[in-house]
């Protein structure tokens, strides 16, 4: 499993999808535990496909005080992106983008060889 220096990845700096604020990724698990969507693009079906299934978990995310965020590495595509509803995160359609495509790659370097993927749990199950 690769390991990730969370200080390094967490200057990269994100700027949000709903005002010109910018901010750096670790402020967003500074005050809470967070899950990180990483999207390829605002525009791709498989991520709007994928982000609508993590969404399913946002009531339990909030329930034990874990924040949802998205971020994508550029601007299009995220009006249609938002206007679909296919993110639902914990700050209500508070999708964060990397402010330029040379932070997007930056940041991909630390993040390379890590995967997440979707699945449904074979029973319920408690957020610990």
């Amino acid at each position: 499993m690769a390991t990730v220096d969370l200080a390094k990845v967490g200057k990269n700096l994100l700027k949000s999808g709903e005002s010109e604020e910018k901010v750096e990724l670790q402020s967003l698990w500074q005050d809470q535990p967070v899950v990180i969507f990483f999207l390829r693009r605002f525009g791709c079906q498989v991520c709007r496909w994928t982000a609508s299934e993590i969404s399913k978990l946002e009531p339990d995310l909030k329930a034990n005080g874990v924040a949802l965020v998205g971020v994508g590495p550029e601007e299009f595509g995220l009006q249609e992106f938002k206007q679909g509803g296919f993110f639902k995160g914990c700050k209500q359609h508070f999708i964060i983008r990397v402010s330029s495509s040379q932070a997007i790659s930056h940041l991909l370097e630390h993040l390379h060889g890590l995967s997440v993927s979707v699945s449904k749990a074979p029973k319920p199950f408690k957020l610990d």
